[in-house]
């Protein structure tokens, strides 16, 4: 007679069953640990690149004699934008209206600006900006050429206060980037400016 095949009666089918799940749920939770331990490691290595990236990067603003912007805070706004700063100063200091010769306030103010830019090796680009209302003169034909002959003016004062004509530029925008809307007077008043932007060197940055 054949033997009788060996039957697992119903409490060892059972235990069986509970330790397959529970080898799958320990698998299941190992899996989960992993990937969270993975995913801290990438955050943890991505925060440490970012903190060398700005040790390496500090802010342009950190490369300006903040004594020179305390002492300017009255005639220039100071702003900081991609890593660039701009120092927008109002026309009515700079030139005597609808011109772009500059006044006695304007040339002392681009004096003492001269005296911050020359401590550090900025590249300088000179804007030249207008409100939106219309001029027509012999000189100035529209506010293109007005703005133009404003930014190449402190362009040109500068480079006589002794900063280097490689690190100057100049370009005049009329009234198409305005600050605020020209809708009234005081929001043309703000509008019509000469800016300084100003970029750190690349490679200046790390050396120091």
């Amino acid at each position: 007679t054949e033997p009788e095949p060996m039957q697992l009666d119903e409490g060892h089918e059972a235990w069986a069953i509970s330790y397959i799940d529970l080898l799958l749920l320990m698998v299941t939770l190992f899996v989960l640990l992993l990937s969270y331990q993975q995913k801290d490691l990438k955050q943890q290595a991505l925060e440490k690149q970012q903190t060398a990236a700005a040790v390496q990067a500090p802010s342009a603003m950190a490369f300006l004699d903040q004594s020179y912007l305390n002492h300017l805070k009255d005639r220039v706004k100071v702003v900081e934008e991609n890593n660039q700063i701009k120092l927008a100063m109002s026309d009515s200091i700079l030139f005597f209206p609808a011109d772009a010769t500059l006044s006695l306030s304007g040339e002392r103010l681009l004096d003492e600006i001269a005296v911050m830019l020359k401590q550090r090796p900025w590249q300088i680009l000179v804007e030249g900006h207008t409100d939106d209302r219309a001029i027509s003169t012999p000189r100035y034909l529209s506010n293109w050429e007005l703005s133009s002959a404003r930014a190449s003016s402190v362009t040109r004062y500068l480079i006589g206060q002794g900063i280097s004509p490689q690190r100057l530029s100049a370009i005049g925008y009329a009234d198409t980037r305005p600050m605020v809307s020209n809708s009234d007077e005081q929001g043309r008043k703000k509008n019509r400016r000469v800016a300084l932007v100003l970029r750190v060197p690349e490679g200046f940055e790390s050396s120091h």
